[in-house]
């Protein structure tokens, strides 16, 4: 498949121009690909928007007394599940 094939397949994506230049510098400090290190920061913001929206989640199962009380509750039922001889102390959960 000929280069100019190759490039109609890939998305292109404007960016601006210092977000490019230090796109290179970082392609350079590390010796990645562009694509690589722009996988790996979505990849990474993916995960901080997952782990916020679980936070805010928390926050507000917390913030509810009646089913955090409730949350608590079946926490309590599952502490032995594992068998493992671990067991949950609901102060960490405070």
């Amino acid at each position: 498949m000929s280069q100019a094939a190759k490039d109609k397949k890939q998305p292109l994506v404007r960016i601006d121009i210092t977000d490019k230049a230090m796109l290179d510098q970082m392609t350079a400090a590390t010796g990645e690909s562009a694509p690589k290190l722009l996988h790996r920061a979505i990849a990474s913001l993916k995960k901080e928007l997952f782990f916020g929206q679980m936070n805010d989640a928390y926050r507000g199962l917390r913030g509810n007394e009646a089913i955090w009380s409730q949350e608590q509750a079946e926490r309590k039922l599952f502490e032995n599940a594992s068998g493992d001889g671990l067991t949950f102390d609901s102060a960490d959960s405070k």
